[in-house]
């Protein structure tokens, strides 16, 4: 199993032919026709609701946008090649978080306890009406949960929406947007003390939901424990650090966080410091959005920057290691930082030079469309996250290659969201050759370069007229 993660990696670059798109079944949302259903609140973020409003911001379809030829062009690189039944424009629907072409094959389970705010049982949350369609009655958390969590959210994709695209490289970008899904879960749940698990018994959940596993993979598993009643609070303990030590000790062993994989040795290049920020992952979930038309080419501050950076290396709440991918990036027309490549050092909050120089002609060789080229010319900032599958393998097993791109999914995504925060633009970008810039990275064995996002002052003409649907 772990020879055929490295054959994947190893041959699958870009998408491949589909011999027949039209045998896959239309993008639609999935149909319980027999089921009961339980509606939840809308609007929901009006209602007080904690989990409707959760669902709503990760797979709801929560708004609109109008969309002319001008905005498909640059995905097809021709007039001729986009579909000409509505030649003056679509009306699209999207949701909170980005997907390759977007196929949206992400859907989101529910397995309530007696104490979550839904009946208890196994739910698909339906997310063309807000609501819960319940699959077992029940309470079934003893087969996914490792802590005592009121409700467990279960994500998943269906390979075959990503498939009739994308070819063989859907498994890739199933992976990644699993990572992105959990870094979403992670950043709006708020109040609901939630952490991810990314390793846990697959095919016992796969059953469970009543799924089949060669058409739908279980990816991730999201733990929720809502807060309980505040009580009086004693006097503070400050005074007493060694007897608090010792209890923290106890505390740590009884709840381990995951051993870091052997570390990367430090590197010899230049150093730059960068000021402390404190990005609003929350913030950026209402405004985060794809650049439709690139970017403006205008300099980034080192604010901005560090503020995406610190997001991007931020250790999550997770099952994982903290330096299972490395943080590259590539800059250019940033204040006070000079261009080149370089690898973010989260511990540090440093940036540390690995090759001088301006990078545009590089990554305009390694973009294939011709959007992609336009953000190699105009953006400042390029992130690259970096996987080591020796390391990843060795503690992983042949689960290595999935858990390493939902980890680089993840940095991109809290990246991003870091960025629309602070109104700066950004696109996460699948066709790239990103294997090409490894020697200019410096990369020996088996490490690789595994996506690549763009930032930058967004383009005028990018924002498409929109219709929020939720707010």
């Amino acid at each position: 199993m772990g020879d055929a993660a490295r054959r994947y990696q190893e041959d699958v670059h870009t998408p491949t032919e589909v011999a027949n798109p039209e045998a896959y079944p239309p993008r639609v949302v999935k149909s319980y026709p027999d089921a009961p259903r339980h509606p939840l609140p809308w609007p929901p973020e009006k209602s007080g609701h904690r989990l409707g409003r959760l669902l709503a911001d990760l797979g709801g379809i929560t708004r609109s946008q109008w969309l002319t030829p001008l905005d498909m062009l640059p995905f097809t690189d021709s007039f001729e090649a986009i579909p000409d039944d509505d030649p003056l424009q679509w009306l699209v629907t999207r949701r909170p978080t980005p997907s390759g072409g977007a196929r949206y094959s992400a859907e989101w389970y529910v397995i309530a306890g007696p104490d979550s705010e839904v009946p208890t049982g196994v739910h698909y949350y339906d997310p063309a009406r807000h609501d819960l369609v319940r699959l077992r009655s029940g309470d079934y958390r003893s087969w996914v949960a490792s802590r005592p969590a009121a409700t467990v959210l279960v994500q998943t994709s269906v390979f075959w929406r990503l498939a009739a695209k994308y070819g063989e490289m859907y498994y890739r970008l199933a992976c990644l947007e699993a990572g992105i899904q959990v870094a979403q879960a992670l950043a709006v749940a708020g109040d609901d003390n939630a952490s991810a698990r990314l390793c846990f018994p697959d095919a016992d959940v796969t059953e469970l939901l009543g799924l089949d596993p060669r058409e739908e993979g279980v990816h991730a598993v999201v733990e929720l424990v809502p807060p309980v009643p505040s009580a009086f609070g004693g006097p503070s303990l400050a005074a007493f650090p060694r007897a608090f030590s010792a209890h923290a000790a106890v505390l740590a062993e009884s709840r381990p966080g995951p051993e870091p994989l052997p570390a990367a040795p430090a590197g010899e290049g230049k150093r730059i410091s960068l000021p402390l920020a404190e990005p609003d992952l929350p913030a950026g979930t209402r405004t985060r959005h794809a650049a439709m038309r690139g970017f403006s080419g205008e300099v980034m501050s080192i604010d901005a920057l560090a503020t995406i950076l610190t997001a991007y290396g931020q250790q999550a709440r997770w099952d994982l290691p903290a330096n299972l991918v490395e943080f590259y990036c590539v800059i250019a027309d940033v204040a006070g930082v000079p261009s080149g490549a370089y690898r973010y050092l989260p511990d540090e909050h440093q940036l540390e030079l690995v090759s001088e120089g301006d990078p545009r002609q590089r990554l305009r060789d390694a973009a294939l469309a011709a959007l992609t080229q336009q953000g190699a010319r105009t953006a400042n900032v390029w992130l690259l996250p970096v996987g080591d599958a020796d390391a990843a393998e060795e503690r992983f097993g042949a689960r290595w290659y999935r858990v390493q791109q939902a980890a680089a999914g993840a940095a991109l995504h809290r990246a991003c969201l870091a960025a629309a925060s602070i109104d700066v633009a950004s696109r996460i970008q699948n066709d790239v050759l990103t294997h090409l810039l490894d020697s200019w990275f410096g990369l020996e064995g088996r490490k690789r370069t595994l996506l690549m996002a763009h930032f930058g002052t967004e383009h005028p003409a990018g924002l498409r007229p929109e219709f929020r649907l939720t707010w």
